[in-house]
């Protein structure tokens, strides 16, 4: 696309160069930039991209958009803004086609459940007969397609860059709605600003992510701060349920469909049964009634599935067809993954890594096993430090036997965390046994070979991650390879305790 077209309704204060020329891609990545490209300089909390401009030149960008003029322009035509990160949504928007004008977006928001929602949401859009586009956690989807990430900052939910380049492969393929994991840290740092939900869900609220946002009351509000930015004609599924359900609701100018099992609500679950192969309950909607049978088991799924049952309605879908949906999904990988290479007792991978996560897959593991609950479980470095003795003193309370490892440390002492984690098991009242193996791979051994009959396994925190991170390097590592291997081992009588 020609320049000169990319900046027409922006503001410029400054430009040296010509505007009359061709770009062939945008990038904010220096060593992601082509010949012919457009280098946006944007500032984050630890990279200022005007230091990379020099790169950008030399790897063949044509021009640059800057906040700050720089002392060498390199021979890039230099274009000045006010704010390059808030001018991105219009430059990506131009240059891709405004591809988020051609799509009907759902955003999920919540502490806990937002993976597993959108894969429910997915396959209930794919069931009444959409083409549906997926963005989270564990991948990015394009129909069934998996589109990975290039933007090694982000996590859960991209930057508007991404994004924009995401929803127009998305348009080109097709898709007619996209679903998305929308993190606090998105809503905090403008990358899905400016951006027209349809509708969002609310999962829940609880303790994480404070080492970012300092206070609860702060992601409490960058929480609530997307449903407050919903448009009138949007609609909102609230959790009732949820303690700060009513201060969302009152900030919201969207319609609200709120669901629950405690609280009267829109939709409200009743009967449920819990079962190790899934999850039943009849549901009392604002369609009429429901009758719903899960592959997907725990009490928390009661809520993910109750919250997409409420964005479907809302978004006028066919009650038999968010049923069709909903109970198609047989798996959501790292979720309460239970590994069918046990063959006398239950293993199970989940991503649980709050104090409330943890909680609630250990109550509904507690439920599945009439022996004993064995748990294996770290917590994440560099991250919320409060959490870690929470999380060590509802293992205390809730587990027969923990042992404490090693999640992803990056640039913190393994042992460190671990202590942390510790002083929960040694404040709390019920005191389970416990020990401490740094190494997670022969933590998940142990736990493996001390496992009889009946017993249920379970292996929190990492869930879907082939990697463990260590601040200044990576290793491949994937909780459901180990323990399978170790599985395998235990079975033909090689594996030693």
């Amino acid at each position: 696309m020609n320049l000169a077209k990319i900046f027409k309704n922006i503001d410029l204060i400054k430009v040296d160069g010509s505007l009359d020329l061709e770009i062939n891609e945008i990038n904010q990545d220096s060593r992601l930039v082509s010949k012919g490209d457009l280098f946006l300089c944007i500032k984050g909390s630890k990279l200022d991209g005007h230091q990379y401009l020099k790169h950008a030149a030399e790897r063949g960008a044509v021009a640059a958009v800057v906040q700050d003029w720089p002392d060498n322009n390199h021979g890039l035509t230099i274009i000045q803004v006010k704010d390059v990160a808030g001018s991105l949504k219009e430059i990506a928007g131009a240059f891709y086609g405004y591809p988020d004008r051609l799509l009907k977006l759902i955003g999920v928001v919540g502490t806990n459940g937002k993976t597993t929602s959108t894969y429910l949401v997915k396959s209930m859009l794919e069931a009444s007969g959409y083409q549906v586009g997926l963005i989270g956690t564990i991948d990015n989807l394009i129909k069934d397609e998996v589109i990975h990430s290039n933007n090694s900052v982000t996590n859960t939910t991209p930057g508007m860059l991404e994004l924009q380049k995401l929803f127009a492969k998305m348009v080109a393929a097709g898709v007619d709605y996209v679903v998305m994991e929308v993190s606090s840290h998105s809503i905090s740092q403008g990358r899905v600003a400016g951006l027209k939900f349809a509708g969002g869900i609310f999962t829940n609220i609880t303790q994480d992510h404070l080492d970012y946002h300092k206070t609860f009351e702060e992601y409490l509000r960058v929480k609530t701060k997307f449903f407050k930015d919903l448009a009138p004609e949007s609609w909102a599924a609230i959790n009732r349920d949820d303690p700060h359900a009513g201060s969302i609701i009152a900030q919201t100018k969207a319609k609200v469909h709120t669901y629950g099992i405690n609280n009267q609500a829109s939709v409200r679950a009743e009967n449920i049964q819990v079962v190790q192969t899934g999850v039943s309950y009849s549901a009392d909607t604002f369609k009429g009634k429901m009758d719903l049978a899960l592959n997907l088991t725990g009490y928390f799924n009661v809520y993910n599935s109750l919250g997409v049952l409420t964005a479907g309605l809302a978004e006028g879908l066919k009650p038999d067809m968010v049923k069709e949906g909903l109970e198609s999904v047989l798996i959501v990988p790292g979720r309460f993954q239970m590994l069918p290479e046990s063959k006398t007792f239950g293993v199970i991978v989940d991503y649980a890594h709050t104090p409330d996560g943890l909680e609630n897959i250990l109550k509904t593991a507690r439920s599945l096993t009439s022996r004993r609950l064995l748990l294996v479980f770290g917590c994440g470095g560099d991250r919320d430090r409060t959490k870690r003795p929470m999380m060590g003193e509802i293992a205390a309370g809730m587990a027969d036997f923990t042992i404490i490892t090693s999640d992803n440390p990056r640039s913190e002492d393994p042992l460190r965390i671990i202590n942390d984690i510790e002083a929960g098991f040694l404040k709390a009242t019920s005191k389970s046994i416990y020990q401490v193996e740094v190494d997670r791979a022969k933590a998940i051994r142990k736990i493996i070979a001390m496992a009889d009959a009946d017993d249920l396994v379970m292996i929190a925190g990492k869930g879907h991650e082939t990697y463990q991170d260590f601040g200044d390097h990576r290793i491949h590592f994937d909780d459901r390879e180990v323990a399978r291997e170790a599985l395998k081992e235990k079975f033909n009588g090689q594996l030693q305790t």
